[in-house]
């Protein structure tokens, strides 16, 4: 492990997300230095105090993490980026956040029980037919393919123009080394030719709220529209992906655990949540201090970016005992900031976990016993994602072989 003083300077702090050594360098950071300036006007804040109070400060703006992660300011992607939710505030953000959180209230989440229990039930029996012949890719089989299938369903799109337009986008065979651009500007350019070509009429879906207006009368853009579009599909597919590819992986290196949790499934709401705390999919937010502040004892400039470590956040001792160990039985409780805090609260996390704990309910209900079969291959192409690009995985019955009969 580097010293501190071998961390890339500003936004280069990006480079570290797939590294192996990752979670051990962020407790470096927090526990030397919880709020550090990390030059070029960044500062890193590391612990939990610090990165809770940031998140929930409304005097905080929306951060500029994502368009640097994709290469800053001169990126093909800038004017998509500056659009979206993430990166507005006030009465912008208020508009356009209104406009589609009813359909990821808790809720809605519940009443897409019965389609993403279908979907889990259907992708889980194709990759245990592949498993169980040969080491099959989960990431891309499964944990992709299912928050995809819900997305599409949700924006009101036919299967098969999803399959040939969206689905290559995602592919996790070029995760590794793939272009970081290549998903935000082609989901910009097919929903940009789909409502040119709708000239006004209804599409359905997720579309038409982000299009209605609001109790003001106001309403988004047509850029707007296109931009908001784009965040919802990425980090619908992207951080949900994420949360079951990782979550599968904790487990299969704890065979304790993952036996323990295969005969008690009513513990997959916790696993779930120490996953999400163990090893978030996100692992960083960011703000804008529009003004100078005290943080932890040192001065912020105004002007200043803030990079908020979630993974550090999560494993403060100061909060979490032990928290460098994945414990299924642990509560975290209101805790947890992996899905951020205050008015950019991820609108997706009701979502998120209920796909996350059917699909293992699937998995687990099929009875078998699975092997991890390589060191996971973490992405490289959004370093505002820490996941794996592939993970394979064999699977064998559980317990002694039945022969079937002739």
């Amino acid at each position: 492990m580097p010293t501190l003083s071998d961390l890339p300077r500003g936004w280069g702090i990006l480079s570290l997300t797939p590294r192996e050594d990752y979670f051990d360098l962020w407790n470096q950071i927090r526990d030397e230095a919880p709020v550090r300036d990390a030059g070029e006007g960044l500062f890193l804040v590391s612990g939990w105090d610090l990165v809770n109070r940031v998140l929930r400060d409304p005097a905080q703006l929306a951060g500029s993490g994502v368009s640097r992660g994709f290469g800053g300011p001169d990126n093909p992607v800038e004017s998509v980026v500056a659009n979206w939710l993430m990166s507005q505030n006030g009465e912008t953000h208020r508009r356009a956040r209104a406009l589609v959180a009813r359909l990821f209230t808790p809720a809605a989440a519940e009443q897409l029980a019965a389609l993403v229990r279908e979907r889990s039930a259907a992708l889980v029996a194709g990759f245990i037919d592949e498993a169980s012949l040969r080491p099959a890719n989960f990431a891309g089989l499964v944990a992709q393919r299912l928050p995809s299938e819900v997305i599409r369903h949700l924006f009101a799109i036919e299967p098969g123009e999803w399959e040939e337009q969206v689905q290559p986008l995602f592919t996790t065979d070029g995760l590794q080394t793939g272009d970081g651009f290549a998903a935000v500007k082609g989901l910009a350019e097919y929903f940009h030719a789909k409502i040119t070509a709708a000239r006004g009429q209804h599409l359905g879906g997720i579309i038409d709220q982000l299009r209605a207006p609001d109790r003001q009368g106001g309403h988004l853009s047509e850029a707007e529209v296109i931009a908001n579009a784009v965040l919802i599909v990425t980090a619908a597919i992207d951080t949900t992906a994420g949360l079951i590819t990782n979550t599968l992986l904790r487990l299969l290196e704890h065979p304790a655990a993952m036996a323990r949790v295969q005969a008690e499934p009513a513990l997959l709401p916790r696993v779930i949540e120490e996953s999400l705390r163990h090893c978030p999919s996100a692992p960083s937010s960011t703000r804008h201090a529009p003004q100078a502040l005290e943080l932890g004892g040192v001065h912020i400039p105004a002007g200043s970016d803030l990079f908020l470590s979630l993974a550090a956040a999560n494993r403060d001792p100061a909060q979490f005992p032990d928290p460098d160990r994945f414990d299924v039985d642990r509560d975290c409780g209101t805790r947890l900031l992996t899905f951020g805090g205050g008015a950019h609260f991820c609108l997706g996390a009701s979502l998120a976990r209920t796909e996350a704990r059917l699909l293992f309910e699937a998995l687990f209900a099929a009875g078998r016993d699975f092997r991890l079969c390589e060191a996971p291959r973490w992405r490289q192409d959004n370093p505002s994602v820490r996941s794996p690009a592939g993970l394979l995985v064999s699977c064998q019955r559980n317990g002694p072989s039945v022969e079937e009969p002739a």
